[in-house]
């Protein structure tokens, strides 16, 4: 799952139980993708010497041969190359010392539950070779140099295990700060396009991210290294040919089981999205349930067919610890859009509102004498434009109304500022948000509304 050289140690067999050698150390390990490679603890996938991507002169594409012209490189991350030198070193010492039968340069360690083989094989041959009892053996029994030998063997296991803890507590260092990356984004498509990303740099070289909408899961965001043009085709597959989740497809057994899985053959797994395998040509890959609040929202899938290894079961520990805090973004994210929104909303409610207050903070301040009966007839009218027959938003200012009670009379503007003892310049003002109010067209359209809710407002004081 992560940026590795190709290198091996060779792809010829082996075998150590030469009958024709008496006295020679004996070394049989399995080659990667055996049990004896895979029954071994699953390899870690982080990376803190991996720099930029894969180009594109390297990026397989679904109409070319590229699969059956290299081989795969054994499961999970590649080992450090310091780390690399020194197993195969001593396993040449061991080869030099105890004969070049079952050399283990010969053998194709690839990995770490691979390399881990070898040196536990190869000290199993030393430690034989230190208890041989025989006068022709190369070597005599308890020869200080075997001795040393099996303790650099010891030794490099050692390291070589310590490498790979350090890469799996990088691992979760990288899921760590992969979210909070994804902490800083704001807005859910742009969360939807990133999360594939930010999966890529915890090992893997494609990720893909797809919603559960009612019964069907749908591909979003797609992302492959090096290659943009073919994570397009994969999304636009995915897309066209929506899975149902019914019971012949892996994805409902997440959603079943709300947990992640692994799956070691997409290509004969018939249970594995036929055209999507088609087309990702994917060999295995993790995949992991997003689920806020134990629902399942959609899912995340990733593989390292880019580097040719396969995904291992720690590769999808660190998808499905992934995908638990994405989970939890998805959750903020959403809020916090919705929050927005309400605020929006809730701004459009009160504008009228604000703007009102505004109108009577900033009036001129005016000396004017209203009788009682302009007081009476003014709420009179304040009262019909705030119920229902009003439209809504459109309640006019007191000072509104007096400008639409003279308007109605047939005043001027000029007659209106004289009445009220305003300048002209505020009695347009006010028609300009009387007509707003109203929704109406022209100073007759809203008059006559004023008319008709005078005559509505008699006729109901009658009653």
């Amino acid at each position: 799952m992560i940026a590795s050289s190709r290198t091996t140690a060779g792809a010829r067999s082996a075998n150590g139980n030469s009958p024709g050698t008496r006295g020679a150390c004996r070394l049989v390990a399995g080659a990667p993708g055996s049990g004896a490679a895979r029954d071994t603890a699953p390899a870690s996938i982080a990376q803190p010497e991996r720099t930029g991507t894969i180009g594109h002169a390297a990026t397989p594409r679904p109409d070319t041969a590229w699969d059956g012209e290299q081989p795969w490189l054994g499961h999970g991350p590649p080992i450090p190359g310091a780390n690399m030198r020194d197993v195969l070193a001593v396993l040449d010492r061991v080869s030099d010392l105890c004969g070049p039968e079952g050399n283990p340069r010969a053998l194709p360690i690839v990995d770490f539950p691979s390399a881990d083989a070898a040196l536990t094989t190869a000290a199993q041959r030393v430690t034989e070779a230190l208890w041989e009892d025989r006068q022709d053996a190369p070597l005599t029994c308890g020869s200080p140099g075997m001795i040393d030998l099996l303790l650099e063997l010891k030794a490099t296991q050692g390291r070589l295990r310590e490498a790979r803890l350090a890469q799996r507590v990088a691992a979760v260092v990288g899921v760590h700060d992969a979210l909070g990356r994804l902490h800083e984004i704001n807005s859910v498509s742009q969360l939807i396009d990133r999360v594939p990303e930010e999966a890529c740099r915890l090992g893997f070289d494609r990720a893909m991210i797809s919603r559960v909408h009612g019964s069907m899961w749908v591909p979003e965001a797609v992302y492959v290294e090096g290659d943009p043009g073919w994570a397009q085709e994969i999304l636009r597959v995915g897309r066209d040919e929506p899975q149902l989740l019914n019971h012949m497809i892996l994805e409902t057994e997440m959603v079943r089981r709300r947990g992640p899985l692994l799956v070691p053959d997409a290509q004969t797994d018939p249970r594995v999205h036929p055209t999507l395998a088609a087309t990702t040509q994917a060999r295995s890959y993790v995949a992991a349930p997003i689920m806020p609040e134990r629902r399942v929202i959609g899912f995340l899938h990733a593989d390292c067919y880019m580097r040719r290894r396969h995904v291992d079961e720690f590769c999808r520990d660190v998808l499905w610890m992934f995908a638990q805090g994405v989970g939890y973004a998805f959750q903020r994210t959403v809020l916090s859009e919705r929050l927005h929104a309400l605020r929006a909303e809730v701004g459009r409610l009160t504008f009228d509102i604000t703007k009102t207050t505004d109108e009577l903070v900033d009036a001129e301040v005016e000396v004017t004498p209203i009788d009682r009966e302009n007081v009476a007839m003014v709420r009179s009218v304040d009262t019909t434009f705030a119920a229902d027959h009003a439209p809504a938003g459109s309640a006019l200012t007191r000072r509104e109304i007096d400008v639409l009670r003279l308007m109605a009379t047939g005043e001027t503007n000029a007659g209106i500022a004289s009445r009220l003892i305003i300048s002209e310049g505020t009695v347009k003002s006010h028609v300009k948000h009387i007509l707003r109010k109203l929704g109406a067209a022209n100073r007759a359209e809203a008059v006559c509304r004023y008319l008709r809710m005078q005559a509505a407002n008699a006729q109901n004081g009658r009653r």
